[in-house]
């Protein structure tokens, strides 16, 4: 198990909460098990993600990470890991 900084355990946390705040926006309360419910949530919080992947990284990287977030199906953990360092560094300087 690789062991995260704490600034990293905590943005992640916040990236978490940030896009619960999207499902529950649209109306989901919690995580289904169901991947074809968990890709339709996805898709219903998609304009919100794109907006916040654009923040993070711009827009030609945003798209792409949000790809790969897709791929995870929304796993913040596997897709945070599956960041090259520059990336993962853009990631941990978003100030919440």
């Amino acid at each position: 198990m690789i062991a995260l900084a704490s600034n990293t355990v905590s943005k992640l946390y916040y990236f978490d909460n940030r896009i619960k705040s999207f499902y529950e926006m649209n109306g989901y309360s919690n995580l289904p098990f169901d991947g074809i419910k968990v890709q339709k949530m996805i898709e219903q919080s998609q304009s919100e993600l794109i907006k916040l992947f654009h923040k993070i990284w711009g827009s030609s990287m945003g798209y792409h990470l949000l790809d790969k977030f897709y791929h995870f199906r929304g796993n913040i953990h596997e897709f945070f890991m599956s960041l090259d360092s520059d990336n993962q560094e853009k990631f941990t300087t978003i100030n919440w």
